[in-house]
């Protein structure tokens, strides 16, 4: 996904002046970074503006009282260029064991598949031990385990059972 992709993708849950605008990518939440790759490093001042003039050349994006929006055409744009991907949370809100890992190993060819599951395991209440390698509560929602045969990549992952004990 692209800077101009995200740049769209953020302008469709928000709209505001050139200034929110910039000071929402500046200061955006890590949880939101990783689903916005592009947006980890700071972004230019030159490289907004350029990315903002060229998404409006297309008809991307608007400019009404200085709010920019996506248009509809912004919007037809982003759908055909990003299925959207089904998101599962948590069945249960209180606090829960967390009893399972999981690992796995899911190929570059896959990245996109990859990332959408480290936010599903967030959402689902797990924690990232190393980035392929997660501890959280069990059981896991059916629909979850059915979204990852039907994406083909179940076969990368495993399942542990987790047990805290005392060593000493």
């Amino acid at each position: 996904m692209s800077f101009s992709d995200d740049f769209l993708t953020i302008l469709t849950s928000y709209s505001g002046g050139y200034r929110k605008m910039r000071a929402l990518m500046r200061g955006m939440p890590s949880h939101k970074r990783r689903v916005l790759p592009s947006l980890d490093a700071k972004v230019s001042e030159n490289v907004f503006r350029v990315t903002l003039s060229r998404l409006k050349q297309k008809g991307l994006v608007e400019n009404q009282n200085r709010i920019w929006k996506i248009t509809q055409r912004g919007r037809d744009y982003l759908s055909r260029k990003q299925p959207r991907l089904p998101v599962h949370a948590s069945p249960v809100l209180e606090k829960r064991h967390k009893n399972m890992i999981i690992a796995f190993d899911i190929p570059e060819r896959e990245k996109k598949k990859r990332n959408w599951l480290r936010g599903e395991l967030i959402n689902l209440g797990f924690e990232m031990l190393q980035k392929s390698f997660w501890l959280g509560p069990s059981p896991l929602p059916k629909e979850f385990i059915h979204t990852l045969r039907d994406f083909k990549i179940l076969p990368y992952i495993k399942f542990f059972k987790a047990q805290e004990t005392e060593i000493v």
